[in-house]
């Protein structure tokens, strides 16, 4: 999901639409007519790039972002190096993001069924440090700047939706606008969360998308990442490391297995990933736990 692009791969990468990407570029010179391949944020951090829809023409400068939905023959190009982020984020994430903030009421089975309407968004650029979603992109920046691997899951893609959708439409969107369920939907509503979480708790060690327990459950992707936060006030991908960094110390504590050990029963893909995780729930290394 997090490509570097760079002078030597910059000819041959396949940029694929209608996917959840991350493409971090420093190019001495750059041009494509697939700009807007899926919906698009363009975090420009230095110098300027040039996007060319129709006959209009959009300079993106430091420091600002363009919004833009997917479009078909859009070119890119610059004229000084440049440093850029550019997010794709899946246009269905974005659809269903949309309808499920601006629906009047909540239809379950509706959701599950990806019965969403795609939002006509106007392009816009926004100064980075005075929204929600340039605030996302910075600490994107800086964790791409200090050398750090970088992995985003499905969650930050749709957070980033969610921001989008709300930056667009402003006070229409906010939070207290939005009708509540009515009360059987809501009691449904949480008798799924809790199978969720049930779930979850159960299968925890082998969960690799959020999707699946979204299946489990039988809502949607969006909305069962959304409504899980605002019950449980933990993402699901937080609610799974909570589980894992749990099992983990009592394994170190309890059982006196090695890092290694508890890092692969933890089923994290090696030592490193583990204990960096652990030391940043935890505050100390997992060496250090007894």
């Amino acid at each position: 999901m997090f490509v570097r692009i760079t002078e030597k791969n910059k000819n041959s990468l396949n940029k694929p639409s209608n996917t959840d990407k991350i493409y971090y570029s420093e190019l001495q010179e750059w041009q494509t007519s697939n700009a807007f391949r899926s919906f698009g944020i363009k975090y420009i951090i230095e110098e300027c790039i040039y996007y060319k829809k129709d006959k209009k023409e959009y300079a993106v400068t430091a420091n600002t972002y363009l919004t833009a939905c997917k479009y078909d023959d859009v070119k890119a190009y610059n004229k000084n190096p440049i440093k850029s982020i550019c997010v794709d984020i899946c246009p269905k994430t974005v659809a269903e993001t949309f309808t499920i903030l601006t629906a009047k009421n909540e239809d379950l089975d509706a959701y599950l069924h990806n019965y969403f309407t795609y939002p006509e968004f106007l392009e816009s650029i926004q100064p980075i440090h005075e929204t929600l979603v340039g605030r996302k992109l910075l600490q994107l920046n800086n964790l791409i700047q200090s050398g750090k691997a970088i992995n985003p899951n499905k969650e930050l893609f749709l957070d980033l939706s969610e921001r989008i959708i709300y930056q667009e439409y402003g006070n229409y969107l906010s939070l207290k606008e939005l009708k509540l369920v009515k009360t059987s939907t809501r009691k449904e509503l949480l008798e799924r969360l809790h199978q969720a979480k049930e779930y979850m708790d159960i299968n925890f060690l082998h969960i690799k998308e959020i999707k699946e327990v979204a299946l489990y459950c039988r809502m949607s992707e969006y909305h069962f990442f959304r409504r899980f936060k605002e019950l449980f006030k933990k993402t699901p991908h937080q609610y799974i490391t909570e589980q894992k960094m749990h099992l983990a110390r009592s394994l170190l504590k309890n059982n006196h297995k090695g890092v290694s050990e508890v890092a692969f029963s933890c089923n994290f893909p090696d030592v490193f990933t583990f204990s960096k995780a652990f030391k940043k729930f935890y505050g100390i290394p997992p060496s250090l736990m007894k």
